[in-house]
């Protein structure tokens, strides 16, 4: 996760080139912001909503008055946990899934504060992690469950609204995942999952623009 925040600070400090953002009539820009992520289990109510954080870079591609395109990289934490409580233990395990977001949106701008955003992602999986907390201390594990028990790419799309005031922002997506989040395997020359979960992320978030 180190090396994912020190890449994307560098990508920042090339973005911020002004003479490029003021000839070519692109902007960069750089934003944060909080998931609030499932894996949209089909088969159990048991999946609850965990949060997490997504930060990265911007460039919004401005083709006119009302329409833009803007790229995104973003390092996003995503997953699940479970809530349970039984008479002496009471706890949650944590799946956190660590993601390297790359949006394509188009942004059609209403007016000076408000534009809607839409459009396809792609996603590489860097690492997970299963976590259990409990009122129990030495039964609080973490395990560092790698690359290998799930898909290394995910795809979806994404919906939202941004305000802006001068260079700060603050907007509200929702990310809808299209892919399976858990590995495909084969049985007798058929593909198949366990289960059919999928990444569903609501996001807030604030941005600056150079």
């Amino acid at each position: 996760m180190k090396k994912v925040i020190i890449s994307l600070l560098a990508i920042l400090s090339m973005l911020s080139q002004n003479t490029l953002a003021q000839n070519s009539g692109i902007q960069f820009g750089a934003k944060a912001g909080i998931n609030y992520s499932s894996l949209n289990l089909s088969f159990t109510d048991l999946d609850k909503n965990k949060t997490g954080i997504h930060m990265g870079a911007f460039a919004r591609i401005n083709t006119s008055k009302i329409f833009a395109i803007q790229p995104e990289l973003i390092y996003s934490k995503k997953g699940a946990q479970v809530n349970y409580s039984l008479d002496f233990l009471t706890g949650n395990l944590a799946l956190d899934l660590h993601y390297l977001d790359l949006p394509v949106l188009g942004v059609v701008k209403l007016n000076n504060t408000f534009s809607l955003h839409a459009g396809p992602y792609a996603s590489l999986l860097l690492d997970s992690k299963l976590k259990h907390n409990s009122n129990i201390p030495f039964l609080n594990l973490s395990y560092d469950l790698g690359t290998s028990l799930f898909s290394k790419m995910d795809y979806g799309v994404i919906a939202g609204g941004e305000m802006k005031f001068g260079n700060l922002g603050a907007g509200l997506r929702y990310n809808y995942g299209l892919g399976k989040v858990e590995k495909v395997k084969q049985l007798l020359n058929t593909d198949f999952t366990l289960t059919n979960a999928r990444n569903t992320v609501w996001q807030v978030y604030a941005t600056y623009t150079f």
